[in-house]
C-alpha cells in the first residue's frame, strides 16, 4: 500500500477536529413525535453520517436491518408502524456499537423491554460516554500518530505501524468489553470453575 504522510496527517487532523466538535443528539433533541420507517432512517443517516455504509448503500440503516433488530428483540416493536424516541435512541446506540461488537454483545448491553426512563438513562450515559471517550481517543490518536508521521521513516512503514496500533487497540477494547459483559451474565457463575486458569 502506498501512503502519503501529509495526506494521512491532514485526515487525522480533520478527524480529531470532528471528534472534538461532534455530539450525539441528546435525548430531548430526539423527536418527541412518532415517526415512520423512512423518517427514522433519514434521521439516523443525519445523526450518524460519519459511520461507514455498506457498499452501495445511501443510508446508515435499512428497513430490513431495523425489522431484524425487532425480531431479535434488540429493539421494541413499532406501534402501528410508527417509531418513538425510544426506538431512535436504541437505533443510534446499536448503529454505533455494532461498529466494533457483534450483535450478541450489543443485545447484552442494551436494556430490552425496559421502561422509557431506563432507556433514557442508558442513552444519556451512552451520549456522555461517547463525548468523553471521543476526547480521550482524539488525544491518543494524536500521540500515536505524531511520532510516526514526523519521523524520517518511509511513509508506508510509519502509516502501516499506525494501522497496526489502531487494529491492536480495537481488538483489545473489544476483548475487554466482551469480558466485562461476560462477568455480568448469570451463567458466568457456572462457568467460573471451567475458566479458573484463564485471565
Amino acid at each position: 500500500m502506498m501512503h502519503d504522510k501529509a495526506l494521512v496527517a491532514e485526515k487525522l487532523r480533520k478527524w480529531e477536529g470532528f471528534l472534538q466538535e461532534y455530539e450525539l443528539p441528546a435525548w430531548d433533541m430526539l423527536p418527541g413525535i412518532e415517526l415512520y420507517m423512512d423518517q427514522v432512517i433519514a434521521l439516523l443517516t443525519q445523526y450518524l453520517n460519519f459511520l461507514p455504509r455498506e457498499e452501495g448503500a445511501d443510508n446508515i440503516a435499512t428497513p430490513a436491518m431495523i425489522n431484524n433488530y425487532v425480531k431479535m428483540k434488540i429493539l421494541p416493536p413499532p406501534v402501528k408502524k410508527r417509531y418513538s424516541r425510544v426506538h431512535l435512541a436504541y437505533l443510534i446506540m446499536v448503529c454505533m456499537l455494532k461498529q466494533a461488537l457483534g450483535i450478541a454483545p450489543v443485545q447484552q448491553i442494551l436494556p430490552y423491554g425496559a421502561p422509557e426512563e431506563q432507556v433514557r438513562a442508558t442513552y444519556d450515559a451512552f451520549v456522555c460516554a461517547h463525548k468523553s471517550v471521543s476526547a480521550i481517543f482524539a488525544a491518543e490518536v494524536r500521540a500515536a500518530a505524531s511520532p510516526a508521521l514526523l519521523s524520517e521513516e518511509p511513509a508506508d512503514s510509519a502509516v502501516g505501524r499506525l494501522i497496526l496500533q489502531s487494529a491492536v487497540a480495537a481488538s483489545l477494547f473489544k476483548l475487554l468489553t466482551e469480558k466485562l459483559i461476560g462477568l455480568s451474565a448469570p451463567e458466568r457463575a457456572a462457568a467460573e470453575g471451567a475458566e479458573v486458569n484463564k485471565p
